[in-house]
């Protein structure tokens, strides 16, 4: 079976779950980097990094682009500023909240695309596709509270946690407005315009972080982080989200995100020796069987 044979359904699964592993490879670096590196100087050279890798895909046709890029700038700009500004929401973020409320306030993203698809395209969900983004929800709470459910009565919402959330808004809005990417662009090429329009929105707040924070330190260890989050996340990560958006809409993609703590905790057992407990196997259970069900047609 080749992937022209394979339903857009599980191809979509497929790079959907990838997507999500890719994301949470981003949140475990962030968490871990963020008091030595600037938060808008890591997102900037991130995504600048990850505009320079996908240009020699599309220098050869780059001529014939550009007056496709002008005629609809407005969108891919609109686009850029969303996932550019969010992506980097979260990692200043991270600067004032802990992994365990930025895990939590990440699995609002299925909820809150439901609403704005709702709203603003009619689409609606059934009790049981609501149920299953519950169940899921519930399972990463499990995961995070470590079986305690008497842990979520000490959540308190700080200045940090309103960025994630924010972030989540962000990510929302990107999804149901991948529909409005011209036809006649291939995912490559959208997305190099997409990136190199929410680097430049970014870069005057960049600037100003240089100013008055800290700038970007110009080390081995600071270029290497770099490059990881550009291939991860800025190429290949929203590649795959991107098309996985295109094969079944925003409503059932977003039902992916709640791979991203259970992907979180693997990494974690897989690179910091963290232990696997009992805990972990049931709000994993949870997670897949809620995304089962809210995916089920």
């Amino acid at each position: 079976m080749t992937m022209a044979t394979v339903s857009p359904e599980r191809k979509a699964a497929l790079l959907l779950a990838l997507t999500m592993l890719c994301y949470a490879s981003n949140h475990v670096i962030g968490r871990a980097v963020h008091v030595q590196l600037p938060p808008l100087g890591l997102s900037f050279w991130r995504w600048l990094c990850g505009a320079a890798i996908l240009l020699p895909f599309i220098a050869p046709n780059l001529r014939q682009l550009l007056p496709l890029y002008l005629q609809h700038w407005r969108i891919l700009a609109l686009l850029g500023a969303l996932i550019v500004g969010s992506t980097t929401l979260i990692l200043v973020g991270l600067n004032f909240t802990s992994a365990t409320n930025t895990s939590l306030i990440n699995a609002s993203q299925p909820t809150i695309t439901a609403l704005l698809c709702w709203i603003f395209l009619r689409e609606r969900l059934a009790v049981r596709q609501w149920c299953g983004i519950g169940l899921a929800f519930a399972g990463i709470a499990v995961i995070l509270t470590r079986g305690d459910v008497g842990a979520l009565r000490h959540f308190a919402f700080n200045g940090g946690d309103l960025l994630v959330l924010l972030a989540m808004l962000g990510f929302a809005t990107y999804g149901i407005n991948i529909r409005k990417i011209p036809a006649e662009f291939h995912v490559t090429e959208s997305l190099f315009a997409i990136i190199v329009l929410g680097a430049l929105l970014l870069l005057p707040f960049y600037i100003a972080e240089s100013l008055t924070y800290m700038t970007m330190p110009v080390t081995a260890r600071a270029g290497m982080i770099v490059v990881a989050l550009a291939l991860l996340v800025s190429v290949i990560g929203m590649s795959l989200w991107t098309r996985g958006n295109q094969l079944i809409g925003p409503n059932r993609a977003a039902v992916y995100v709640n791979l991203i703590p259970l992907f979180g905790m693997l990494l974690a057992v897989a690179f910091l020796g963290e232990q696997v407990r009992p805990h972990h196997f049931l709000g994993g259970a949870m997670v897949c069987a809620g995304m089962l069900l809210a995916l089920r047609r």
